[in-house]
């Protein structure tokens, strides 16, 4: 008897070490994840974001999806066989050029509001100006409106939009 009375003053002292509150856990706030899914119709289809704010020039893309990726890996490989393999010897155009072939071929859908001079391009015409050295501005915008889009949650899209 002497026993059950200690061991009950040491649970009572300790009730944190009863086995029914060891188990029960504390309620906690449910954490959504849906958050931080991929929204898959910028991959499939696009979005418009403004990349400047200042600026009316928006560009379609599909973000920076894997294949943007994979085809960047092949061509530098391919192209720092001239530098024994390593990539990181290439010139930093050779890879600006890279990038930007690879952006346009798996990244870019449209642009609007690209207007040159008065007159609006088409969007075959950005691409092959972003492929030149003046246009390495407009480049900039195309990788920031890219990125915009991989990282961007739904709520954000719509305010890079320009809505």
């Amino acid at each position: 008897m002497h026993t059950e009375i200690v061991s009950q003053e040491i649970h009572e002292a300790n009730p944190v070490s009863t086995p029914a509150a060891q188990s029960a856990p504390a309620a906690q706030p449910i954490d959504d994840l849906a958050d931080l899914l991929v929204d898959e119709s910028v991959a499939r289809d696009g979005v418009w974001i403004t990349p400047d704010p200042d600026r009316a020039l928006r560009i379609r893309t599909r973000g920076l999806p894997d294949a943007y990726y994979d085809a960047q890996t092949r061509q530098q490989r391919s192209a720092a066989k001239g530098f024994g393999g390593d990539a990181n010897r290439l010139p930093v155009s050779t890879k600006r050029a890279i990038n930007a072939r690879c952006l346009i071929q798996h990244s870019l859908v449209d642009v609007d509001q690209c207007i040159i001079g008065g007159r609006a391009l088409t969007f075959a015409e950005f691409c092959d100006l972003i492929l030149e050295p003046r246009g390495s501005r407009l480049l900039d915008l195309a990788f920031t409106a890219a990125t915009m889009a991989a990282e961007a949650k739904a709520e954000d899209l719509q305010a890079a939009q320009g809505n």
